[in-house]
């Protein structure tokens, strides 16, 4: 973490090379615990840590006795097994699945030299004739991301159109004659008249074993059971969906396939069916049916005592999987954070290009601070992107007002996990009525009342050059002597033009200027030599999208590019600034990322709401510009207006919530 004091800082502006900022996370420069440790696996399942890994954490895998070592996720401990190797002392978990929408991921603590829970064996011999055991399988792949869907994580496979038919071949390995479990997770996106308007049915090889009707939209699991005498080898699952009613066409999207069956007992995760399972030689059984707290079975022949129904790990250590990374954890002190009014959340390469703001925050008189985003996870956040985590860290410091995000955000399901995401800062998310589900900044700035109290905004920037650009867009803006430009522009509905028109009226000198109106031929022309003349304060009220403002396109997503000096846009419409959409990026963030013209400050719409739902919020934003000379100042106050949740989170901040209003 890196401070700034506003006098210490006054000499900064003449000798930014003298301001230091912390190193990439793989340089030796990144403040890290070394005796806490983050141990990353996905999914669930065993997880071995060799000799050789846990020297690189600092402990001896050659000494006399095991290593001191305590394993954690969250407030859980959990309990971990030494074991001694030809090259020294290994640790063996079980890793509960923690996954969230965020990240595949699941970090667990691990910290050095203290004593945890350990695994100690129970006694489970059984005389019993071993079973077979039920293995599950699950095919997944997120293809589509459907915000409509009332889904933890919408996103889905494919979709089938009725009459149309999905098929997946599974080859069953070991299998055994029994019962077979299919489970289907899927969402139904029509809702018709008359019900049922679903239906569907599931074949194994041609032969029907699953049939379901239901009514209207939402998520559905469905699940069906058949006996086979010969399971083993490749099969075709088909699932149907025909048409119930002659001009319809429903329309269901498979999230996934899971199958369970009986299969010869080997080493994996099992559930057991009989009174024993069988145990090959120097393999280890643990009971996972509680995958926090492991029992660890002792066997004294090749088998051990099961319950039917419970959930087993058959293995060995060594051979179980490696965890994906381990890393030392990044600390952060919240008291050293007691007296920041301006904190920045920047990833540690990201942090040479945002000095200069911070240093010209503090002349301003800000007390102002950066830390990595991981800092503030691995802390607050179980070592994970949460957007609980951030939550947590604004509610801790009672001096914040500003919070700034550098780094873009996504909706993708593991969208945080790879050397791009670890350049991202995580988004919560809200649920509105048109959109669905919408990424929603604004809720990092609650209180614990949920009581909007810090201004928020967002760098979506996805390259150090890009948050140079930004940076330096907010620096001279400020310096500019000559006020922005006014431009007003609505769509040419009547309700656009009577907002803009109560807008107009809370602006100095507003009732002299003319607003322009998309509908009118050279509305576009006019528009853009405006923009292009100076920089300016752009307002607008109408239809938008991704990539335009206007039925018309009088402004369109390259538009940015062809302005000498940027604008300030404040976009009383719908999905511009839709900022962590999977493949495209919106108007505000391309005109955030061009340099000199395009936006300094976008505030803007995330999701889709009515201009009614709209009103109270403009008119409380232009309002507070009487009093308040930073943007994300006269935002807050407006977001504390009571009106539509869908517009008070669903609209965004993508800029310096500190950029200040008035030049002089």
């Amino acid at each position: 973490m890196v401070k700034y004091h506003p006098l210490s800082l006054i000499l900064c502006l003449f000798l930014l090379t003298n301001c230091v900022t912390p190193t990439p996370s793989s340089a030796p420069g990144l403040p890290t615990d070394t005796a806490n440790w983050f141990v990353e696996s996905t999914g669930e399942g065993g997880i071995w840590l060799s000799p050789e890994t846990l020297q690189t954490m600092g402990v001896n895998p050659q000494a006399a006795e095991a290593p001191q070592l305590r394993l954690s996720w969250g407030a859980e401990e959990l309990p971990w097994l030494p074991v001694e190797t030809d090259q020294g002392w290994g640790a063996f978990f079980f890793a509960p699945d923690r996954t969230t929408r965020h990240t595949r991921r699941i970090a667990f603590r691990l910290e050095v030299g203290i004593t945890g829970l350990t695994l100690e064996p129970q006694a489970a011999t059984s005389s019993a004739s071993p079973a077979p055991a039920l293995v599950t399988h699950r095919w997944e792949e997120d293809q589509r991301y459907m915000p409509q869907a009332t889904a933890a994580l919408p996103w889905f496979w494919q979709p089938s159109y009725a009459p149309g038919e999905l098929a997946q071949t599974v080859v069953l390995t070991d299998a055994q004659p029994g019962l077979i479990t299919l489970t289907l997770q899927l969402w139904s996106h029509t809702d018709f008249q008359p019900y049922p308007d679903h239906r569907a049915l599931l074949k194994w090889d041609g032969q029907v074993v699953g049939e379901w009707e239901w009514n209207g939209r939402g998520m559905q699991q469905l699940t069906a059971h058949w006996e086979a005498s010969a399971p083993g080898g490749e099969h075709t699952l088909t699932l149907e969906t025909p048409t119930l009613t002659e001009g319809q066409i429903p329309i269901i999207w498979l999230d996934s396939w899971e199958l369970s069956y009986p299969q010869t007992v080997s080493a994996g995760n099992y559930t057991a069916t009989g009174e024993a399972l069988s145990v090959p030689a120097g393999a280890l059984a643990l009971d996972v049916t509680v995958p926090s707290a492991p029992v660890l079975l002792e066997a004294e022949t090749s088998t051990v005592k099961s319950v039917a129904g419970q959930r087993y790990w058959i293995g060995k250590p060594a051979e179980a999987r490696p965890p994906v990374d381990v890393r030392p954890a990044q600390p952060l002190v919240l008291e050293e954070l007691a007296e920041v009014d301006y904190l920045a959340l920047a990833p540690a390469e990201f942090q040479p290009a945002l000095q200069p703001l911070l240093v010209a925050r503090a002349a301003q008189g800000l007390q102002t601070a950066v830390v990595t985003p991981q800092a503030v996870y691995d802390t607050l956040g179980h070592g994970r992107p949460a957007p609980e985590a951030i939550q947590a860290l604004v509610q801790s410091l009672p001096a914040l007002r500003y919070l700034l995000l550098v780094g873009d955000a996504t909706v993708e399901p593991n969208g945080y996990d790879d050397a791009s995401g670890a350049l991202r800062v995580v988004a919560p998310f809200t649920r509105t009525a048109i959109l669905g589900e919408t990424a929603a900044d604004g809720l990092l700035g609650r209180d614990a009342a949920g009581t909007p109290v810090v201004a928020v905004g967002r760098f979506p920037a996805e390259t150090p050059s890009e948050v140079q650009a930004m940076v330096s867009k907010t620096i001279a803006w400020e310096a500019e002597i000559a006020p922005p430009q006014p431009v007003l522009l609505h769509d040419d509905e009547a309700e656009f033009k009577s907002l803009i028109a109560d807008l107009a009226a809370l602006i100095p000198g507003g009732e002299e200027l003319l607003p322009l109106d998309a509908g009118v031929d050279d509305c576009r022309a006019q528009v853009l030599e405006r923009l292009a003349q100076q920089s300016s304060w752009l307002t607008y009220n109408g239809h938008g999208s991704l990539r335009q403002l206007g039925d018309e396109g009088v402004l369109l997503v390259d538009d940015g590019a062809q302005w000498s000096e940027p604008a300030l846009v404040i976009a009383w419409s719908c999905l511009a600034a839709h900022y962590t959409h999977p493949q495209q990026p919106s108007m505000a963030e391309t005109w955030l990322r061009q340099e000199p013209g395009g936006a300094v400050a976008f505030l803007g719409p995330v999701g889709e709401t009515t201009t009614s739902e709209q009103r109270p919020f403009a008119k409380a934003f232009y309002e507070a510009l009487a009093t308040q000379s930073r943007l994300g100042d006269a935002w807050l106050a407006a977001l504390q207006v009571s009106g539509s949740e869908d517009v008070r989170w669903g609209f965004t901040l993508l800029g310096d919530p500190a950029l200040v209003l008035e030049r002089h």
